[in-house]
């Protein structure tokens, strides 16, 4: 798989381009929905979706759900720091050197490249390992 950074920059916008404010529930939900896309496309994902309260829905992400064990975990968090109305007013941009937006850095393009990882992963070690992505909706308040 060749990176394409126009591509990857594509996908991202989505991403930055909705509030998602900590427990803005309906912008968290709208990551989770976008997130889980990303890996029920790639197949051989069983992908859960957590009540996690007031705080909107995280995710699951296993490739074996019934193992008793994990051998690795990645951990991301789908909320901003940001107010609605801040994806309106500052939506994603680029200068040819840098990406901008609310939660560009943190998390979204954090969350897009475990995405990217995974992808490129050989199935052979994929088989071989027991694989868990969290993603919770509070991380910047809890």
């Amino acid at each position: 798989m060749t990176f394409s950074l126009n591509d990857y920059l594509a996908e991202l916008a989505p991403l930055i381009n909705l509030d998602c404010g900590s427990l803005h529930k309906p912008g968290i939900a709208q990551v989770a929905e976008l997130m889980a896309a990303k890996y029920q496309a790639m197949g051989g994902w069983h992908i859960k979706q957590v009540d996690c309260g007031v705080a909107g829905p995280g995710l699951e992400i296993r490739n074996q759900p019934d193992a008793a064990h994990i051998d690795v975990m990645l951990i991301g968090h789908m909320d901003t720091v940001f107010p609605v109305g801040t994806a309106a007013a500052r939506p994603m941009t680029t200068d040819g050197e840098r990406a901008y937006g609310p939660g560009v850095s943190d998390m979204k393009s954090g969350l897009l490249n475990i995405v990217y990882a995974l992808r490129t992963l050989p199935p052979a070690v994929r088989d071989r390992l027991s694989l868990c992505v969290c993603m919770n909706p509070d991380e910047e308040i809890g």
